[in-house]
């Protein structure tokens, strides 16, 4: 078999270095599922042998940050030191295969999504080369839409309704708001409230944060049709994989999941099982820009749309609309107005 090399530009990693961030918070926001004191941010950097200094960021949500970080120094750095990053699919089969008992959902593939993130910036260093261009161009403009409209202290729904006007004052075209938080009485009032405030030429989504049952999400879809959702994100727990294939199917508005998915393994039961019409990863937990992609071909494949969710940093945001602009069925990206930190 004839076999050709990789272009010779030199590189090989020599270290791996985490970095914890914590911004203290007043819980004065929440959503139906969580109250922020704290924001954890866990940043990895890879330097190069020639001086290149790689930079991703992986998921603590749910979990302690220095789990994510032993993971990294211990599971990951390991298998990293030494290799070449422009071969980051050897680097994620490895990894992949060698923790497929102890550690395959979850803080694994959060590790892995920074590492892999990391990797993607070294080979644009290396390249002198956007990563999106890297990734193959589909277009060089991102939809994004302002995430927000958070449950809050003495936040009535008049001052949401200001908020999420402010957004399109901004220009933003779309938004999202949480729901699932108080009353299905309460949510609808808020979300007529928003409609009227936005006006009928922008899209509305909502977003349950998994905290509904089945008969729930459906009485709350069918509240709600009236107001021309958009999509109803993350109804039942992601866990109720039947639950919500059959909230999706019975529901007057599309479902969108789920961002906390690991692998695209884990999608393809989402999507064959038809539990989803709009297709939610954040790679920044399913594996990195590697594995965003092989997720967004899968979904590409079922002809349907991704959404992008980020809900973290400006590093995660930039390495989310780099991989978005590579995507021929990429619906939006999400903007988070709270949690866009550094």
């Amino acid at each position: 078999m004839y076999r050709t090399h990789v272009k010779n530009i030199h590189l090989k990693i020599q270290r791996v270095v985490t970095k914890h961030l914590v911004f203290d918070l007043d819980d004065r926001f929440w959503n139906s599922q969580q109250r922020w004191v704290k924001k954890n941010i866990v940043l990895v950097f890879l330097e190069t042998d020639n001086g290149l200094l790689g930079v991703g960021e992986g998921w603590t949500g749910g979990g302690s940050p220095h789990a994510l970080i032993k993971t990294i120094d211990d599971d990951l750095a390991p298998r990293v030191i030494g290799k070449d990053p422009r071969y980051h699919n050897r680097i994620f089969a490895d990894v992949w295969q060698t923790t497929s008992i102890s550690a395959r959902r979850g803080i694994i593939s959060a590790a892995i999504s920074a590492v892999d993130m990391a990797l993607w910036d070294l080979i644009g260093k290396a390249f002198q080369t956007p990563v999106y261009q890297l990734l193959g161009v589909f277009s060089k403009k991102v939809p994004c839409y302002a995430s927000a409209g958070l449950y809050g202290r003495g936040k009535d729904q008049n001052a949401l309704a200001d908020e999420m006007r402010g957004y399109l004052n901004l220009g933003f075209s779309n938004v999202k708001m949480k729901v699932g938080g108080v009353s299905l009485e309460q949510d609808l009032e808020r979300v007529k409230a928003v409609r009227e405030a936005i006006g009928d030429s922008s899209r509305l989504m909502v977003d349950a944060n998994y905290t509904l049952n089945v008969p729930q999400s459906l009485k709350m879809a069918k509240a709600f049709e009236p107001h021309d959702i958009y999509w109803l994100e993350a109804p039942v727990s992601p866990d109720d994989l039947s639950g919500q294939a059959k909230v999706n199917a019975q529901s007057p508005i599309p479902i969108c999941g789920n961002e906390t998915e690991t692998g695209v393994d884990r999608f393809r039961e989402l999507i064959t099982h038809r539990a989803v019409e709009f297709v939610q990863f954040d790679i920044a937990a399913c594996g990195g820009l590697s594995e965003g992609r092989r997720i967004a071909d899968l979904a590409a494949a079922f002809h349907l749309p991704c959404t992008l969710h980020a809900s973290s940093t400006g590093i995660l945001l930039a390495a989310t609309l780099h991989l978005a602009a590579s995507l021929s069925n990429l619906d939006s990206v999400e903007f988070h107005m709270f949690h866009q930190w550094l």
